[in-house]
């Protein structure tokens, strides 16, 4: 069913301007608004979009407090992949359309964990860090092992995990996954090989997380499973912060078990200035970074405004949260 006098409200962003946006919403007939300031809280989305019938949405949590309280709302899409601040179950319940941008930054967090996993296997970031100050020479790095040697892990085989595996097979890793929910034949396509968890933990020199946040997935690496790691393996997320306990993953970096991580994403964001994290030579840090590109964050509000429009048009949104 169309919506003859659709409203669309973002509710929170960190673009630049929403002009593309507005520019997909109006040309359609519809109306773009903009919630000012911009809603963080469950109280602040229910004072101001009263009126949508849309809501476009960076990180405000989409509850179900906030689903009953805005029942004009029939549709809530997300900027981005992932979709952990929606209650996906209650927005099912009341029949409330959710949807997300499957495909946005593809390249750009595929690019980014590679770099990542380069810079860790060279030791890049520690003969930084010696030399600025005022050290040199590479012994006390060994070992430093040629990237054909070692096995890279992805945990988790959808867009992002499957771009990550074609562009580290150039550099001649071995490279294993786990990933339930997809089928064998993929894997081999990709010259992958499948295994299980317990598996992919012990035999990765590199694992690379790749899944959602979801309860089953939330501090997956945790004491136990960072001590059934190879001794010396290198850690990567690109995916979301709590799926890594990082109170554990300190004990590991101090113990020298886990040779080095590699985060663009923390458990708590922006990463507090008291973390541990900050203090190692062996870890990079990036400010959830993975995902930008001057390209990709076009493509994401392009493609956002392009579902609402089309919900309010009355056509069918595929879009069905695809996690990468």
């Amino acid at each position: 069913m169309q919506h003859s006098n659709g409203i669309v409200i973002v509710t929170d962003h960190g673009f630049p301007s929403i002009q593309p946006q507005r520019e997909i919403i109006e040309s359609a007939g519809f109306s773009l608004q903009e919630a000012c300031p911009i809603c963080r809280t469950e109280g602040e989305i229910i004072d101001r979009c009263q009126s949508a019938d849309v809501l476009l949405v960076q990180w405000a949590p989409v509850t179900k407090k906030v689903l009953q309280s805005v029942p004009r709302v029939r549709c809530i899409i997300r900027y981005g992949i992932g979709v952990d601040n929606f209650d996906l179950d209650a927005a099912k319940e009341l029949n409330v359309v959710a949807a997300n941008v499957p495909d946005y930054c593809l390249e750009e967090v595929s690019d980014h964990a590679l770099a990542m996993i380069l810079s860790l296997v060279r030791r890049m970031p520690q003969d930084n860090a010696q030399i600025r100050r005022g050290e040199w020479g590479v012994g006390k790095f060994f070992p430093v092992r040629a990237c054909s040697d070692l096995t890279l892990g992805l945990f988790g085989f959808g867009a992002i995990a499957r771009r990550v595996a074609a562009k580290a097979l150039g550099f001649g890793f071995s490279i294993i996954a786990c990933d339930p929910g997809v089928a064998d034949a993929v894997f081999e396509q990709r010259h992958v090989k499948h295994v299980d968890l317990t598996h992919l933990l012990h035999a990765s020199d590199v694992l690379s997380l790749h899944v959602p946040l979801l309860p089953q997935t939330r501090h997956v690496i945790n004491r136990q499973s960072l001590a059934s790691m190879r001794p010396g393996a290198l850690l990567i997320n690109t995916a979301r912060g709590p799926l890594v306990n990082e109170t554990d993953l300190v004990e590991a970096l101090r113990s020298g078990h886990i040779a080095g991580a590699g985060l663009d994403v923390f458990e708590s964001e922006p990463l507090p200035s008291s973390s541990v994290l900050r203090s190692f030579d062996n870890v990079i840090l990036t400010s959830h970074a993975a995902s930008v590109s001057e390209r990709a964050v076009v493509q994401l509000q392009v493609k956002a405004a392009e579902l609402a429009r089309d919900f309010l048009l009355g056509k069918r949104l595929y879009s069905a949260l695809n996690f990468s």
